[in-house]
Parts: structure tokens; C-alpha cells; sequence
């Protein structure tokens, strides 16, 4: 039997960083948290208690990111919960920005791990926006796979920025 086919717009890079949630309707109460994947419109939480559906939540990472959005779902995965949340804004320190992706974030954006969740945002928007890094991710992707069209991996992952 074949495997499911990937039904989701966007790639996931899995992470496993340490982040602080705020529910916002709450209050300033901060929770502890783990980003198991991001992609440029979401990410997914673990969690040690559940957050209602469609609250919106405040996720900090490091102090370096902060990020905004709104509870997708919320499930029990074991003794936690998972909690989707579709990304609305970030808010980062302007000076990364402007930088080009450094060559070893690229080579570790491409083999899917490596990076942290600060670290895959700024990649993925830096891309989004910056023609001379998906170039250079294209020729490095045709390095690591000689044998896969690289086209195709550069123009489905980076097409602009998702509303």
C-alpha cells in the first residue's frame, strides 16, 4: 500500500524548541511548550494542557521571536496535547531581516532539520522574498539530490507569502 499523500500547502520542518504560550484571553500567564513543526503559516505545539479552539495565543521563543496566532485544533497525543496554531504575525528584531541566509542554514533547512523554529521562519520568509537565496537553495538542493528536478522543489515552497 502506498503512502498517504501529503495533503498540507506547505513543507514542515520539525523542530523541538522550548517556548513560552500565552493564551490571551487568559491573561499574562505564560505556559511552557514545544514546537514540533512550523511551516511558514503555522506551527504545532505540545502542550501539558489543552487550549480552546480558535483562542488566540501569543508563542515566545528565546525572547528572539514572537510570534501571534490562533488555535487551529487541540488533541490528546498521550499524556499532552497538540495544538495547531495558524501563524497571523511575527514580530523579530529587524537586524535579521536583512541578512542573506548563511550557506549552512540553507544546507540544514534542506535536509530538514538542525535549525530552530526562529531559525526556519527567518529562512522561509528571507526566501520568500529574496531571489539570489533561492537560487543559491536551488543549487544546493541540486548538490545534495543530482538526480530530482530542482525546480520544482524551489517554486512549490516558495511562491510568496501565504494570506
Amino acid at each position: 500500500m502506498a503512502p498517504p499523500r501529503e495533503k498540507r500547502r506547505e513543507r514542515r520542518y520539525p523542530c523541538n524548541d522550548a517556548v513560552a504560550v500565552r493564551v490571551l484571553s487568559i491573561g499574562p500567564q505564560h505556559f511552557s511548550a514545544t514546537v514540533l513543526d512550523v511551516s511558514r503559516s503555522g506551527l504545532r505545539l505540545e502542550l501539558a494542557f489543552p487550549i480552546v479552539k480558535g483562542s488566540e495565543v501569543q508563542v515566545t521563543a528565546r525572547s528572539q521571536v514572537v510570534i501571534f496566532g490562533m488555535v487551529r485544533y487541540c488533541r490528546p497525543a498521550g499524556e499532552c496535547f497538540h495544538a495547531g496554531v495558524l501563524i497571523r504575525d511575527i514580530v523579530r528584531p529587524r537586524d535579521l531581516d536583512a541578512t542573506h541566509v548563511h550557506d549552512d542554514e540553507l544546507s540544514l533547512y534542506l535536509v530538514g532539520k538542525g535549525l530552530t523554529m526562529p531559525e526556519v521562519i527567518r529562512v522561509k520568509d528571507h526566501l520568500a522574498i529574496c531571489a539570489e537565496c533561492r537560487t543559491r537553495l536551488s543549487d544546493a538542493y541540486a548538490v545534495l539530490h543530482p538526480t530530482r528536478k530542482r525546480k520544482s522543489f524551489v517554486t512549490t515552497e516558495f511562491q510568496g507569502p501565504v494570506d
